[in-house]
């Protein structure tokens, strides 16, 4: 068996979906190659609702969460944090700017998640347990920085709010928009905030070269770990966009994709 590679693994859409139904079949491929190979998950989730895969997989690794606005070792203090943020300033400019498009809206600092209004039906988004929900007016709650902003918006509204951010805050920061049946879903970030940064400091971690990285993912958000990594692969339920950057193109989550890969490249 190949030994000594670095494999970056989304969670949702590419091991994980609708929030908590996992791929028994790809998890225990990926518990049994990371005895001899580096395994990380990198993820757009926060910590709290990663911590579940990562002690599953039996992982000694760093994690990216929140696609890489924060990254961090769990166990081993001589790996330095990295932790990039937003003006808590831009988060209430964004909201007090869209009020007549952006429904609502939440940011999060650690575990302290704070939601613009009630709603129940974005709880899934939230990944609640084991945080503390602070609910209200962005000017009295937001007390610090957060990582950046997820908006739920009126369904067609994605132009408007792009065009909105690149006007306003000229590069500052980006935006991205996710897959929803109900809303415009949209991830407001530092342009530092992507999986590929991570990577990059995790290989330098552990020294490893670009030609022993691999990369699994489905979304828009692991363009940038494409572009870090060398054998790149794309779940058969990718976004359209990281079709392009990807060399090897696998079976969807429900076909255990991920197993297939690593069947294929680790026998």
């Amino acid at each position: 068996m190949k030994k000594g590679y670095l494999i970056a693994v989304d969670l949702d859409g590419t091991l994980v979906q609708n929030f908590n139904d996992y791929d028994k079949l790809s998890l225990e491929t990926l518990k049994k190659i990371s005895k001899d190979n580096y395994v990380v998950i990198a993820t757009g989730r926060p910590l709290r609702s990663s911590l579940y895969y990562y002690n599953l997989l039996e992982l000694d690794t760093p994690i990216i969460n929140y696609n890489g606005a924060l990254v961090h070792h769990p166990n081993d203090k001589s790996f330095k944090t990295n932790m990039i943020s937003v003006k808590k300033e831009y988060i209430i400019k964004i909201l007090n700017d869209n009020k007549d498009i952006i429904d609502n809206l939440f940011s999060e600092i650690g575990d302290n998640i704070y939601l613009y209004k009630k709603q129940d039906e974005l709880n899934p988004y939230l990944h609640l347990d084991g945080g503390k929900l602070h609910i209200g007016n962005f000017e009295e709650t937001l007390d610090k920085d957060p990582n950046g902003c997820i908006t739920f918006s009126k369904k067609g509204t994605e132009k408007q709010l792009e065009d909105y951010i690149n006007r306003e805050f000229n590069g500052t920061l980006k935006i991205r928009f996710w897959d929803d049946v109900n809303y415009t879903v949209s991830e407001i970030y530092n342009p530092l905030t992507t999986k590929g940064n991570g990577i990059k400091q995790i290989m330098d971690f552990y020294k490893i070269p670009k030609e022993k990285t691999i990369a699994i993912g489905d979304g828009h958000n692991d363009i940038e770990l494409f572009q870090e990594t060398n054998i790149k692969v794309a779940m058969g339920n990718s976004h359209p966009e990281l079709l392009k950057y990807a060399n090897y193109i696998t079976k969807d989550i429900k076909e255990h994709g991920v197993y297939h890969f690593l069947n294929d490249f680790f026998k």
